[in-house]
């Protein structure tokens, strides 16, 4: 097992998921009083989020009367994630996805109208998610995320917690257009869809990130947020099922 000393660590402080943040630096958090010992605290070789108090390298900064542990993680759970979130990921990819297909659409409808009326949607799909693949790492390596993961508040961070480079965003985009979506072909990316969910809440990380060394950080989303991201994808799915 990883030494305390080596492992990169997540916490939670009010509702949101912090981090990743070397043992030291979170050592000076407990000492400045911003964290307690009822700070829930996760790193990945732990199965669920625990209490600072109940840890090795934190136990000491734990001086203060205790809470109802259980109805503390019942509310914890509201807002943490260390099992991934499959449903909120997939809409923001899919977001951000049907915004670079406006921008496809709208590019070759101009300079050639005639790719649009004599191939078939499949094709063009599979187009379009090949031209994303190089245009995500470049939007990723400029902005530090996405317009989809924005709005969902999730990041895409090494584990280091540092913004992930081109090179990198570039390998993880490849292996998510192969496993997780099938290159777009019909029936493929189905499974390919299933074989990413059961990877991610089994595994609490993805494939890809794993592969690649980095990791997505989950912030508090209300419902309105998540309405406006799947809205977007609907319609364009609507609308290319309708011409």
């Amino acid at each position: 097992m990883q030494s305390s000393e080596g492992k990169v660590w997540f916490y939670i402080k009010k509702g949101q998921q912090q981090g990743p943040i070397g043992v030291f630096e979170l050592q000076k958090l407990f000492e400045q009083g911003i964290l307690s010992g009822e700070t829930y605290l996760w790193s990945k070789d732990m199965k669920c989020w625990q209490m600072a108090k109940i840890l090795e390298p934190f136990c000491c900064y734990c001086t203060e009367p205790t809470v109802n542990h259980e109805a503390h993680l019942s509310t914890l759970q509201e807002y943490t994630f260390p099992k991934g979130r499959p449903l909120v990921r997939f809409i923001a990819r899919m977001f951000d996805l049907s915004i670079f297909t406006l921008f496809f659409v709208t590019f070759i409808s101009i300079f050639s109208p005639e790719l649009i009326t004599h191939s078939s949607k499949i094709l063009l799909f599979i187009l379009n998610l090949v031209i994303w693949v190089f245009m995500e790492p470049i939007i990723l390596t400029i902005f530090g995320n996405t317009p989809g993961k924005a709005l969902l508040n999730t990041k895409i961070r090494t584990v280091n917690g540092e913004f992930i480079d081109f090179f990198t965003a570039f390998k993880r985009s490849i292996f998510i257009i192969a496993a997780g979506m099938g290159f777009g072909i019909p029936i493929l990316n189905f499974f390919t869809f299933l074989f990413s969910y059961f990877d991610l809440k089994g595994n609490g990380i993805s494939t890809w990130d794993h592969k690649n060394g980095t990791i997505v950080l989950y912030g508090k989303i209300d419902c309105s947020r998540v309405l406006i991201a799947s809205a977007l994808p609907l319609t364009i799915l609507m609308v290319g099922v309708m011409i």
